[in-house]
């Protein structure tokens, strides 16, 4: 089983930076809290089969994850897993 790398959690925050910046100081926390918590919903969402991880297929539901799918998993096992 391959997990997400930081570096895609990463990609993923980045993603929603703007908001992010918008966010004043203590708010940042609370920002980030809640971006991991949609994080994880998306990911169960498009975990279809409910095992966890998500394959090739299931990734099409994540076009950031779906682009970058080879580089997360890099162990080739063919599916991925959120560890945050």
């Amino acid at each position: 089983m391959n997990r997400f790398r930081p570096a895609l959690l990463a990609l993923l925050l980045l993603a929603a930076a703007p908001a992010f910046a918008q966010t004043a100081g203590g708010d940042r926390a609370a920002k980030a809290q809640q971006m991991v918590a949609e994080l994880e919903q998306r990911f169960a969402r498009a975990d279809t089969d409910h095992d966890g991880q998500l394959t090739r297929a299931e990734a099409a539901a994540m076009p950031r994850v779906r682009d970058n799918f080879d580089a997360i998993d890099s162990g080739k096992t063919g599916a991925v897993t959120l560890a945050v």
